[in-house]
């Protein structure tokens, strides 16, 4: 069974996440430049609370919801 999910990136010029909501943060200018994150007082940090300098992260996007577990009945 495949799973797809679209992620919708949107540009932090135009949305920012609620604040300490985790979400993926885009960073064009790293080598990974797909990370976990959250947004915090006109902030973005990743995961490890590495604080990113306003300007370096240019889109965010929701958490995908994972794949949904199939039942049999």
């Amino acid at each position: 069974m495949i799973v797809m999910e679209g992620i919708e990136w949107l540009d932090v010029n135009e949305s920012l996440p609620d604040d300490e909501m985790t979400v993926l943060l885009y960073h064009p200018t790293l080598n990974e430049p797909v990370w976990l994150g959250y947004f915090f007082q006109h902030f973005f940090y990743d995961v490890q609370g590495n604080q990113h300098p306003n300007g370096a992260v240019t889109h965010w996007a929701d958490m995908p919801a994972g794949p949904k577990q199939e039942i049999d009945l």
